[in-house]
């Protein structure tokens, strides 16, 4: 199997949800082993995780995946910052999936650093964070453009002709194929490309653009993510052709957290669950070993000290 093949997924959908108080969507595949949570990045949706859930559920864990809030068929919330909901909602979904052992969760874009920031808390049932492209770590020359035009923006989009962003027959196609171009240089294949855009609807193309700008000022911040420690082992990946969120956040995440393994997924974009689904499932199985080994190591240890 090719690393570029989207198999039909055998994930089971469960039309509504409740995590942390928010009414979203969820996809679940089969596994006996611990669970796997996949959080999607920025504008996109739970679907981009299906190649990555059946090729997880084939190595024998269960896989969920969830839609963001303000993303997908999730509720959009009143909240003052992007971060602190989403936050919430991660951890209140590693609770919620844990079923009495550790998650390992998986994110990409915004939601790797949502992932880095849960990771930073006490008390959760997690097993280990995978930060796929996290995003706010080295900001690009293009976020800082999009941050300095956000105030003309949103006075565009606040005017009566923003109508012509509510959305026409053609506009999921047309911002699936930018997407696509985005994230995996245009080699996203054509049933993920259906996947990402179905979520999109009338008025969704403004909500997106004015909540990408909120969210653009929160990952130009400093404080994006703070020298906290993380409490469970983190690995950091960057896909060789990410332009979006570049890899020399890596080193930005080495000067405060000397401790995270930092990997290259090679021939892969912003999103490689889309285009190379077998890499991001490489990933989780190697990390997944580590923490096999690193269990029987500990039992070692309690049998020599005793």
């Amino acid at each position: 199997m090719t690393g570029r093949v989207v198999t039909r997924s055998k994930s089971r959908t469960a039309p509504v949800a409740t995590i942390g108080g928010i009414r979203t969507r969820v996809l679940e595949s089969d596994g006996g082993g611990s669970t796997v949570l996949l959080v999607h990045g920025y504008s996109d949706s739970a679907d981009g995780w299906r190649a990555v859930m059946d090729r997880v559920a084939s190595g024998g864990h269960r896989a969920v995946a969830v839609d963001l809030p303000y993303h997908g068929r999730a509720e959009r919330p009143i909240g003052t910052s992007f971060f602190g909901v989403v936050d919430d909602f991660v951890a209140a979904a590693v609770q919620k999936y844990g079923d009495g052992a550790n998650v390992v969760v998986v994110g990409n874009s915004v939601g790797g650093t949502s992932a880095l920031r849960v990771a930073q808390r006490a008390g959760l049932p997690l097993a280990a964070v995978i930060a796929i492209g996290p995003a706010g770590l080295a900001t690009p020359m293009w976020m800082k453009l999009a941050h300095r035009i956000t105030p003309a923006g949103r006075r565009l989009l606040g005017r009566d002709s923003r109508s012509v962003l509510r959305g026409t027959n053609t506009a999921p196609a047309l911002i699936s194929a930018a997407f696509a171009r985005a994230v995996a240089g245009g080699h996203m294949p054509a049933d993920a490309r259906l996947q990402y855009a179905s979520h999109w609807g009338p008025g969704d193309l403004r909500r997106q653009l004015l909540l990408g700008g909120a969210t653009i000022a929160e990952l130009i911040a400093p404080d994006v993510l703070d020298s906290k420690p993380f409490h469970v082992p983190v690995t950091a990946a960057w896909g060789a052709k990410d332009w979006i969120s570049p890899a020399r956040g890596a080193a930005a995440l080495l000067r405060s957290h000397s401790e995270v393994t930092i990997r290259t997924l090679p021939g892969t974009g912003h999103c490689p669950q889309y285009d190379r689904p077998d890499l991001v499932a490489e990933l989780i199985a190697d990390v997944h070993r580590a923490l096999a080994q690193s269990t029987r190591n500990g039992h070692v240890i309690q049998e020599e000290d005793s």
